[in-house]
């Protein structure tokens, strides 16, 4: 896997640069690339530059794409999205179902269903050609039994063989993980944490959660409750409630400071906007600062202290590399960041660690689902999560 997985990161390379990157003998190299390109999984592309010494051109190669395809599935209270990849991680095609909150699992899935095979005929591709599925999925996971234990917005869904359904369905392996894994693995694999072995992505929408790597390795806990930072209690975090005093009103757990929807309207009544129109919203708290009004300014600072506290536990707790901030909120509002970082400085500046990086999401609302196609193409290129993170759900 060392092999495939360098070809893949380098998208062309000899043969000898192989040799010379994996210490492996040339020998051995062209007998692991031989076989790969016996089973359709790499290309001879042409010849690249001689080397300063001269001699002949080397043949360059590249990971073939259309040797296989996974599909990943971000799974949400009113709709899912799908998309199907090939082996260079590229969405070739992608389709969304939306569905009534509340409807039936059953139902749910048949309509998930119908748009696979669509992309599936639609595509072209080989039922052997398709390798395996990824589901991200909101809400604790029992990984053995491929199912969700408990889900605040997908109620109803909970003890019900998710994975198997589609494992039997498209005679795959099926991977299944919590939602902001997922993202957090979109990130660290294709986004801002791809030079990070050590990360936190937190994402802000219905609530908060976070997703942690830790040494290359995403940490999920016994059911995929790791970094479920929501049920934090504010109590332990903020003792000057008077510092937020736009958004604490008696809530018990961070999650309820953090639910999106109320923070749209607190943001809507400090910029004076009449329009339920979240995307109003959003385009005015991307303004400069000196814009913005004042009741603005003093919210933004509340919601950036609060991401800071929960930022600087999380960095005390696991002395992370990097924090990514994700979300439509943390995304639009560059003052919203700079003044988060600040407030980590403060915080943090009495204490003896290292600075850690704090990013926004590169990715934004395509983690999850690049996040899925990651984890399904760890069938294919296991070394770059360890094997120990996966498990997957075979056809019964």
């Amino acid at each position: 896997m060392r092999i495939l997985n360098l070809i893949k990161s380098e998208g062309l390379i000899s043969r000898i640069e192989l040799a010379r990157r994996t210490r492996i003998s040339k020998v051995a190299v062209s007998e692991i690339v031989s076989r790969l390109t016996d089973a359709g999984f790499i290309l001879e592309v042409g010849k690249g530059e001689s080397t300063k010494k001269g001699g002949k051109k080397p043949f360059l190669i590249r990971i073939n794409p259309d040797n296989g395809y996974v599909i990943g599935v971000e799974i949400r209270r009113k709709s899912a999205t799908i998309a199907l990849a090939n082996l260079d991680s590229q969405i070739v095609d992608s389709e969304m179902v939306a569905y009534p909150a509340g409807l039936s699992i059953d139902d749910a899935l048949e309509s998930i269903f119908t748009k696979i095979d669509l992309l599936i005929s639609h595509n072209d591709i080989k039922p052997e050609k398709l390798i395996s599925i990824a589901i991200g999925v909101p809400g604790f996971i029992d990984y053995d039994k491929g199912q969700l234990i408990f889900a605040d917005t997908i109620q109803g869904w909970g003890s019900q063989p998710l994975a198997h359904r589609f494992a039997d369905r498209f005679r795959v392996p099926v991977f299944i993980d919590n939602d902001v894994n997922m993202m957090a693995l979109g990130e660290f694999l294709l986004g801002s944490g791809k030079d990070e072995s050590n990360l936190v992505y937190i994402w802000i929408g219905e609530g908060i959660g976070a997703g942690i790597i830790v040494e290359g390795q995403l940490l999920r806990g016994r059911n995929g409750s790791a970094g479920e930072i929501g049920y934090l209690e504010l109590g332990h975090l903020i003792a000057e409630k008077a510092q937020f005093k736009m958004l604490y009103s008696d809530q018990k757990y961070v999650g309820e400071m953090f639910v999106e929807e109320r923070l749209m309207n607190t943001l809507r009544k400090s910029l004076y906007l009449s329009s339920n129109d979240d995307s109003l919203v959003l385009e005015s708290i991307g303004k400069d600062e000196a814009e913005l009004p004042a009741q603005a300014i003093e919210t933004l600072n509340e919601y950036a202290r609060l991401i800071a506290v929960v930022c600087s536990n999380l960095i005390k707790t696991l002395n992370t590399n990097m924090i990514i901030l994700s979300g439509k909120i943390i995304e639009s509002s560059p003052y919203l960041l700079k003044r988060t970082k600040e407030f980590v400085a403060e915080i943090m500046g009495a204490i003896p660690f290292q600075p850690t990086i704090i990013v926004q999401g590169e990715l934004r609302n395509t983690a999850c689902i690049k996040g899925t196609i990651a984890m399904a193409l760890q069938v294919v290129f296991s070394q770059s999560i360890k094997d120990n993170a996966l498990r997957g759900i075979l056809p019964r």
